[in-house]
């Protein structure tokens, strides 16, 4: 009988996970408020149910709720589980991205090499899991212009997807996009073109042709372009990546202003 109540409650939880993957995050906040009191206050169900509100709050954009949620969760994970358990790592990784969007960078980072200790101790230095959690400390090291820093770790992570991944996975797109964006910042442009290109080669292959993504892709590729003064050939990149997200996005999604914008910008310097 307990078995099956523990089934019970892992349904349920599903049964939220599907409502929050819909975009109904109250009817999922709902259904996983309805969890809390039943549970013993050390149970793993309880931590995933307050790792799952995280969720929800962080979807909802109450960063200050979702942390306060994944703390809760954390806290029973780290009386319940072995110190080396990836739902550790899990946890502090979600609490990092808190920490970032709330723009305190410090505990971001240190949540984020938390998370990466865990995963190292759990599936070895190169596991696409450690790319991951590498790319998110890359991540916040561009933000603060550690831009030595933020290679270092994005390159990691291309080494490490290059050993486990499929040659045209979106995720090396995704890696080469952001060592591009880097060099970029460096100055370093012709590194920057030929990983950009990279990427875009991988994301045509792996993508629908008229994903966002190879649009965003595109406008990287025309920023150095222009960053190099070579205007046409950024104006070319940017009317492609306005195309694809005119049939992707409607009309007043933020990529498709943004990319109108970066037209208009180069048209005056044309001038």
């Amino acid at each position: 009988m307990k078995n099956q109540h523990s089934q019970y409650k892992t349904d349920l939880l599903s049964f939220g996970h599907v409502l929050r993957d819909m975009g109904k995050f109250d009817e999922a906040e709902n259904y996983y408020r309805r969890l809390l009191h039943p549970l013993p206050t050390d149970s793993q169900e309880l931590g995933r149910c307050y790792h799952a509100l995280g969720v929800i709050k962080y979807e909802k954009g109450d960063y200050d709720s979702s942390l306060n949620w994944h703390s809760k969760a954390l806290e029973i994970k780290l009386y319940s589980l072995k110190s080396n358990d990836p739902q550790l790592a899990n946890s502090y990784n979600s609490i990092g991205t808190i920490y970032e969007r709330k723009k305190d960078y410090t505990r971001a980072i240190q949540s984020f090499h938390k998370s990466l200790t865990i995963l190292k101790q759990a599936f070895g230095d190169d596991h696409p899991k450690v790319a991951i959690c590498l790319n998110n400390i890359a991540g916040i090291y561009q933000i603060e212009k550690k831009y030595n820093e933020a290679l270092k770790y994005n390159q990691i992570a291309l080494n490490i997807r290059v050993k486990h991944l499929p040659a045209d996975h979106p995720d090396l797109g995704a890696s080469h996009s952001n060592i591009g964006i880097i060099y970029r910042c460096l100055g370093h442009y012709n590194f920057a073109i030929e990983h950009h290109n990279q990427s875009l080669k991988i994301h045509q292959k792996s993508l629908p042709p008229q994903h966002p993504q190879i649009a965003s892709t595109l406008n990287n590729v025309g920023l150095v372009y222009e960053d190099e003064n070579e205007y046409h050939q950024a104006l070319e990149y940017y009317e492609k990546a306005a195309l694809i997200y005119r049939q992707a996005l409607p009309s007043t999604h933020p990529n498709i202003i943004k990319t109108d914008q970066f037209i208009q910008r180069v048209l005056l310097k044309m001038k």
